[in-house]
């Protein structure tokens, strides 16, 4: 099955907030050693994963507070998108926090900075990386 965007979409700019805090926190979170931001931010980010972007919590907090400022776009984002790339760096950080709660820092912060890398350049561009790396992967495993 190839995957198919879906006619539905959202705008992107409350998504790409939400992925540049995500960056931002974690970054925050190695710059000084708080270990516990991971598990934190995988907490946001599932609970993201887990209601959609549309009513998912900072992407929320975002269109409330400058929603009405913003200029109409005609750029959106796709909802199953969106809410796959929450997804994949969910289950992502998922591991790091196992790592963090093993005592294991540096694995879990070398794991976390490749998720401040991915988050950061979709915040910038829109891209939704971990959305390609994983239907990329998924073509690779079926026969």
């Amino acid at each position: 099955m190839v995957h198919h965007p879906s006619r539905r979409g959202v705008d992107p700019r409350p998504l790409r907030f939400e992925q540049g805090l995500v960056a931002f926190v974690l970054l925050v979170g190695f710059t000084f050693r708080a270990e516990l931001l991971i598990p934190l931010v995988t907490a946001v980010l599932a609970l993201s994963g887990a209601v959609g972007p549309r009513r998912a919590p900072i992407p929320r907090l975002f269109a409330a507070a400058v929603g009405d400022r913003l200029e109409r776009t005609d750029t959106v984002v796709d909802l199953q998108t969106a809410r796959l790339c929450v997804i994949v760096q969910t289950g992502v950080l998922a591991v790091a926090s196992a790592f963090v709660f093993l005592g294991l820092g540096v694995l879990a912060w070398l794991i976390a900075l490749t998720i401040v890398v991915t988050a950061a350049v979709d915040a910038v561009t829109g891209s939704w990386l971990e959305t390609h790396f994983y239907w990329r992967l998924a073509r690779r495993r079926r026969p």
